[in-house]
């Protein structure tokens, strides 16, 4: 998966008094749109050198692989040479992956920054903490930290079939995805995934079992992946299409013969997993 870059790790820590040296990562967005360059050596990041902003425009965001990462939170856009705009998409496909993992993380706290600019309580300009990544307001006191929002992934198994759909209103999708959805106030991991079954495919599910969890900075997620078995015999799916587009009962010999993993979601290593018959198996 995406966070799978052993033996490198990203160090997620607040480094209060932290300063860009000339060797820095800058992370800077227009949009969705990350400043980069993709060359033969994979996906690049500009460095503080290139910059002529001075260190109070930039804001610590986090540590990979001995290099530190830092936030132009100014999306003015910059001309600079080699480098262009690219959607943030693209850390499903570029490398190194330890790179790509770090863009969209850094991607999960920018789209906080942005939207913490001013108090929820009392409309006051927000202002960043000195000891810790919290933004507190000067006026009534507020604190605010980065917002990481709980999701499920479902892989729901029937014998030797697991249930694939397709998301609607989504284009380019196919149907690759397992049912997913994102946990309400005063609702279990648990109550979460036989709600969404039941909301998305109208189905009624049994011996849950988690798997594993995966960080998801695109959207602010954090996503938690759970098996479970069809509750009864009958198997029809009842499709809400406003979520999606179709769903239908994959063998595992048709997955095993056409579903090739990306190696970046867990929706994917889940897939691959009961495709090779593995679905059991401790992690």
């Amino acid at each position: 998966m995406i966070q799978d870059i052993e033996p490198k790790h990203l160090y997620n820590e607040w480094k209060p008094n932290a300063v860009p040296k000339k060797t820095s990562a800058v992370v800077q967005f227009c949009g969705r749109d990350l400043l980069c360059r993709i060359d033969d050596n994979g996906l690049r990041l500009p460095s503080r050198a290139m910059f002529a902003d001075g260190d109070g425009a930039f804001t610590y965001l986090l540590e990979l692989d001995g290099r530190e990462y830092y936030l132009l939170r100014d999306e003015t856009k910059r001309e600079l040479e080699g480098f262009t705009y690219r959607d943030i998409a693209l850390f499903r496909t570029e490398t190194p992956r330890e790179v790509a993992y770090a863009a969209v993380s850094a991607w999960h706290l920018c789209s906080w920054y942005r939207d913490t600019k001013f108090c929820g309580r009392c409309g006051a300009a927000m202002e960043h903490d000195e000891k810790e990544r919290m933004m507190h307001c000067p006026k009534c006191g507020n604190m605010v930290f980065p917002r990481i929002n709980p999701s499920v992934i479902v892989a729901v198994t029937h014998g030797d079939y697991l249930l694939l759909t397709q998301y609607a209103n989504r284009p380019g999708a196919t149907r690759t995805a397992l049912i997913a959805g994102f946990t309400e106030f005063g609702e279990t991991f648990e109550q979460t995934v036989h709600r969404e079954v039941m909301e998305e495919v109208g189905l009624k599910v049994k011996n849950l079992r988690y798997y594993k969890c995966q960080p998801w900075g695109i959207s602010g997620n954090i996503m938690m992946g759970y098996w479970c078995e069809l509750d009864g015999e009958d198997d029809t799916i009842h499709l809400d299409d406003f979520e999606l587009a179709d769903g239908a009962w994959v063998s595992r010999a048709e997955l095993r013969e056409s579903y090739h993993g990306n190696g970046i979601a867990l929706t994917s290593e889940m897939i691959s997993r009961f495709a090779e018959g593995r679905e059991h198996e401790s992690v």
